[in-house]
């Protein structure tokens, strides 16, 4: 654990920048897990409040304790996370993306299905454009809900994929070695003890 890791910390609250490529927590890999890395360095059995797919990148909220970690999920819904992504095309200036989503187990793969298909989940995303450089646009993106691989389905579904993208980019599937060019870039909640605001911003 680095000094640039930290974003955030008190006695209660840990916020770490989560690496691309490193799972959240435990999983069958056997990799090392954010969550781990976050009990040695805190000391604590830390708890895991938001988590990210493993090749996204940006910031991830851990409680330090039991009772903050309720206390914060019970706050959960007005968490503000917001995302940049490098996607191909040309998107527009600002767009609200609607979908209704099904997510296979089995394929570990979501696509968009009709709204009566049995199982389909109702997803809802905004974003802005930030620039476009001719073949890619950069993108802030905003959840309204929080679908399994969401924002990759959604925009690829508008021929927007994401750069990096091996699942739901033609021109990435079954690359090694790319790097999906998404970030968890910003994060925003109410502190369960001193309800302040903690607005946080990886530059």
């Amino acid at each position: 654990m680095n000094e640039e890791s930290i974003i955030f910390e008190d006695e209660h609250i840990l916020v770490l920048n989560k690496p691309s490529g490193m799972p959240s927590q435990p999983d069958q890999s056997g990799e090392k897990a954010l969550l781990e890395l976050a009990d040695e360095y805190t000391g604590c059995v830390c708890h895991i409040l938001t988590r990210l797919d493993r090749p996204v990148e940006g910031l991830v909220l851990f409680a330090k304790d039991a009772k903050t970690a309720a206390l914060l999920s019970s706050s959960l819904k007005d968490t503000e996370k917001s995302y940049e992504a490098l996607v191909c095309g040309e998107a527009e200036t600002e767009a609200v993306l609607e979908d209704y989503l099904m997510h296979n187990k089995r394929s570990n793969l979501t696509k968009p299905v009709n709204k009566n298909s049995a199982g389909a989940k109702f997803a809802r995303l905004f974003y802005r454009r930030l620039s476009y450089d001719g073949e890619h646009s950069l993108l802030e993106i905003k959840l309204d809900t929080g679908r399994h691989h969401q924002i990759r389905v959604q925009l690829a579904g508008r021929g927007l994929p994401i750069v990096g993208d091996t699942k739901y980019n033609p021109k990435y599937k079954h690359k090694r070695g790319v790097k999906l060019m998404l970030c968890c870039k910003g994060l925003k909640f109410t502190h369960p003890y001193t309800n302040e605001t903690v607005e946080l911003r990886l530059k």
